[in-house]
């Protein structure tokens, strides 16, 4: 046994590594989870599509849920630049739910909703040159008051390409960020009002959204109604 008394000095120092790395591990561990159960996870996607048959454009809109527990939302809508423009009761109401309705996205699940031309056109605000397109972020508050939001730059473009691009487009409409400034302009639609609002229109998937949330500054409740970040 002497052998065994000349190496205990060794024998503890390796005892000693072997149990802090087993507590790393535990703990990295604990981590994880703590990550994946606590910490909520929102996946935005945006579309430019184009129905097969009709040939018309619309914007389509996906809100991913990627973790395991479930989301209740107080309000989804779309900013631009500053602006947000509430989209929570036209959702409903293309999704059948009745106003009352609470919007929840499952775990590991996900919905998404259209727009059409004339609804995106309502996304426009009226800017120091006319209506203004600035950067398009999908947004989302749970019922907590955190605000989640992620760019859409496809429906950017397709919102770009009918307000500036169209022969028929709107004057009066000032180019959107990184644009032609010297880029002609026309007429707004009689259909968009002085907010910038527009009716929706019928009941109607990509660039992957930035996740930015929780944060405070999350927009009050409206309808399809324009208000202006701080």
């Amino acid at each position: 046994m002497e052998w065994l008394n000349d190496g205990v000095g060794l024998i503890a120092v390796i005892s000693t590594v072997i149990i802090v790395l087993m507590l790393a591990g535990v703990l990295s561990l604990l981590l994880v989870l703590r990550n994946k159960i606590a910490v909520q996870r929102l996946n935005f996607l945006g579309f430019y599509a184009t129905d097969p048959m009709t040939r018309v454009r619309y914007a389509d809109c996906v809100i991913g849920n990627r973790s395991i527990n479930e989301v209740a939302v107080s309000e989804i809508g779309i900013r631009n630049g500053k602006v947000s423009f509430n989209l929570t009761d036209l959702y409903k109401k293309k999704a059948n739910l009745s106003p009352e309705a609470r919007i929840v996205i499952e775990q590991r699940s996900s919905i998404r909703f259209s727009l059409t031309e004339e609804e995106l056109i309502g996304i426009l605000f009226d800017g120091k040159k006319g209506k203004t397109l600035k950067t398009l972020r999908l947004y989302v508050v749970d019922l907590t008051g955190n605000l989640y939001e992620g760019k859409i730059k496809s429906v950017q473009k397709l919102l770009f390409e009918l307000a500036f691009a169209a022969p028929d487009a709107p004057a009066g409409i000032a180019p959107a960020e990184g644009a032609d400034a010297n880029a002609p302009v026309a007429p707004v639609p009689a259909a968009i009002s002085e907010a910038g609002e527009a009716p929706a229109v019928g009941n109607a998937p990509s660039d992957e959204g930035e996740e930015k949330g929780p944060s405070a500054d999350a927009p009050a409740d409206g309808a399809f109604g324009a208000k202006e970040g701080e």
